[in-house]
């Protein structure tokens, strides 16, 4: 891994960034769908971007973006609604809902950064990490793996015929 030639920063999401990570996240889905053999749009559309909008501004959701300057390069979501209880006893987990980095910026640390944050916030609530990758995402499979995640065998139904793979991280 090459390392940034600026220090990441991680902050909050705040209202004015629901736009700009609309755009990130579509741009860098469609880099890693189409890597899988799946098209989805590259551009969002004002639905999309009003999800985000909503999504930043929503309690329940802690958005983090990594940021290269003033340049917005990353963004990691997680369920904040709380810890919840899983079916084992005396088990709690929290919810990695996303983590995009910008395409042009990986491999460089972002996304190493925005992972050390979310398992901060695990580890603060002895909580185990969860997150579903798709299983066609060869290069995110391997990024969850460098950092610790294991898969806990369950999955759902994913885009284009392929599954999404259930992974923990534990405390």
């Amino acid at each position: 891994m090459t390392e940034p030639t600026q220090v990441v920063h991680i902050r909050d999401a705040v209202p004015g960034d629901g736009d700009a990570l609309a755009e990130l996240h579509a741009r860098s889905r469609a880099v890693y769908y189409r890597a899988g053999g799946h098209e989805v749009a590259a551009l969002p559309d004002e639905g999309y971007r009003e999800t985000w909008r909503k999504m930043v501004d929503d309690s329940r959701i802690a958005v983090l973006v990594a940021a290269l300057g003033d340049d917005i390069v990353g963004v990691v979501t997680v369920d904040a609604s709380g810890v919840f209880p899983t079916r084992a006893p005396d088990e709690t987990r929290v919810r990695l809902v996303g983590i995009f980095v910008e395409p042009g910026q990986w491999s460089i640390g972002v996304g190493s950064a925005l992972m050390t944050r979310f398992v901060s916030i695990a580890r603060r609530t002895d909580a185990v990490g969860e997150v579903d990758v798709w299983e066609r995402n060869s290069r995110a499979i391997r990024f969850y793996e460098r950092h610790g995640w294991i898969q806990d065998g369950t999955s759902r139904p994913g885009p284009a015929g392929a599954a999404y793979l259930g992974f923990v991280h534990l405390p």
